[in-house]
This record gives structure tokens, sequence and C-alpha cells, in this order.
């Protein structure tokens, strides 16, 4: 299989809300990898691909949330969680304010270094 991003995804768990502007849905979500250009999340509903969405993200250790504005680009069913169904959902980013951008890649890069050390 061909890997087709461009961008070098980090595992991370990071605890968001998630709003289709459109239909007016929101649903909490799990990030669980991250990019320069977008994220894996896991959430309880489903979505449609190609709705706009704004995602609230809860960096641990910091508290303003960071607010991203982004678009579904696919969604597959994941997991059973009792009697709610979790899906996996490709999230495509269109917008995020600098400040908040550079706050989220320094939690990333220092969840990634205490990787590299656990692995050394």
């Amino acid at each position: 299989m061909t890997e087709r991003r461009k961008f070098f995804r980090f595992e991370t768990k990071i605890s968001a809300l998630c709003e289709v502007l459109k239909d007016k849905i929101k649903t909490s979500s799990n990030i669980t990898n991250i990019s320069k250009e977008g994220a894996l999340i896991l959430v309880n509903k489903p979505l449609k691909a190609g709705s706009d969405i704004s995602i609230t993200m809860d960096i641990p250790g910091d508290n303003i949330p960071i607010v991203a504005s982004g678009q579904v680009a696919w969604q597959r069913r994941s997991k059973m969680t009792g009697k709610s169904e979790l899906y996996d959902t490709g999230i495509k980013f269109n917008g995020i304010n600098s400040v908040d951008k550079g706050r989220l890649l320094e939690y990333i890069y220092t969840q990634w270094l205490r990787i590299l050390d656990k692995d050394e």
C-alpha cells in the first residue's frame, strides 16, 4: 500500500469537542493522531464526509482550549463500546490561528520526545 500522507502523524490522546456547523451536531471525541494538515478522531456519531466542523481541543496542562476548523474527509465504523458505536473519522484542517497552532505543535513535540526517551 502506498503512503499518501504529506506529513508525519503523531500518536496522541487529546480530548475534544467536535461540532458539525451546518447540522448543529455536537459530539465528544478523542484525537488519536494528528499532523500539520489533519487528525484522526474517534467520535460516537456518524458524520457526513465534506461536513464543515469546529474542533475544540483540551490540551493536558493547558487551561485554554485550542480551536480549529476543518472538514470531515472520511469516516468508518471503529468498534462498539457498550450500547454505542464509535467511528474513526479523518479530519482535514482548514483553519487554526498561528498562536494555537504553535501551542498544539509544542504539546505534540513534547509528547514525541517522551516517547523517544522511553525507547532508549
